[in-house]
C-alpha cells in the first residue's frame, strides 16, 4: 500500500515538475500554446523517430535499439505499474508480458551502452558550463536540461541503475535466498524500477528537449 501510494504521488509529482520546468524554460516554436504550434510540436516529435540518412549502420543500429528499448520501457512501465495503480497485481498474461519485454530491454540497454557510451562521456566543456551556472539567465535555458550535462548524467546513472533492477529481478524468481530472500529482492526491485522509470522519463524529457533546440536552432 505505501509502495502504491508513493509510486503515485512520484509519477504525478515528477510530471507536474516537468510541465513547470517547460513553462520557465520554453523551447521551440515562440507561440507555444497555439493550436498550429501544438500540431507543429506533435509531428516534429515524431520526426524524431526517424533515422537520419547521415547517421552510420552503427548508428542507426544503436537509435533501432533505442526506440525499440523505448517500446519495451513503455510496455514494461504499463503492465509494472498499471496494475499496482489500480489496486491490483502483476500476474497471468501481464506477467508473461512483462517478463518478455523486460529481456528485450535489456537486450536493448546493452547495444545501447555499448554503441553509444562515447558520445555521453563528460568533458571538459560540461566542466566549464558546469561552474557558470549562476551565470545561466532564463533566455539562454536551462543549463542542466540544454547544454547536454543532464542527458549524460541521466545515461550513466541509468546504465548503472539497469544492474540492480536485472538482478534483484533474476534472482527473486530463484530459490537461493529462501522464502524471506526472495520477498525482499521482490520489493528492491520494485522500488529499483520505480527509481530507474522516474529517471528514464526526465531523461526522454532532456532528450527532447536537445533534439526540438537543435532542429529548431533555439
Amino acid at each position: 500500500m505505501v509502495f502504491r501510494w508513493f509510486s503515485i504521488i512520484a509519477f504525478v509529482v515528477l510530471l507536474g515538475c516537468l510541465f513547470l520546468h517547460h513553462l520557465i524554460f520554453p523551447c521551440g516554436y515562440k507561440s507555444r500554446f497555439s493550436l498550429g504550434s501544438l500540431i507543429r510540436k506533435m509531428v516534429h516529435l515524431l520526426t524524431l523517430l526517424f533515422l537520419p540518412q547521415k547517421l552510420s549502420w552503427a548508428g542507426r543500429f544503436c537509435k533501432l535499439a533505442f526506440l525499440l528499448g523505448l517500446l519495451s520501457f513503455c510496455v514494461l512501465a504499463l503492465t509494472g505499474f498499471g496494475p499496482l495503480v489500480f489496486g491490483g497485481c502483476l500476474h497471468g498474461y501481464l506477467l508473461m508480458i512483462h517478463a518478455t519485454f523486460a529481456l528485450v530491454f535489456i537486450a536493448c540497454a546493452a547495444v545501447v551502452a555499448i554503441l553509444a557510451a562515447g558520445r555521453y562521456v563528460f568533458n571538459k566543456a560540461d566542466a566549464e558550463a558546469a561552474l557558470h551556472i549562476c551565470k545561466c539567465g532564463r533566455g539562454e535555458g536551462c543549463w542542466l536540461t540544454d547544454k547536454g550535462i543532464g542527458a549524460k548524467a541521466g545515461f550513466w546513472f541509468l546504465l548503472i541503475m539497469t544492474l540492480p533492477v536485472t538482478l534483484t529481478m533474476v534472482l527473486s524468481m530463484l530459490p537461493l535466498f529462501g522464502p524471506f530472500g526472495q520477498e525482499f529482492l521482490f520489493h528492491a526491485h520494485r522500488w529499483c524500477a520505480l527509481i530507474f522509470a522516474l529517471t528514464a522519463i526526465v531523461e526522454l524529457y532532456i532528450l527532447i528537449r536537445l533534439g526540438v533546440l537543435k532542429d529548431t536552432n533555439v
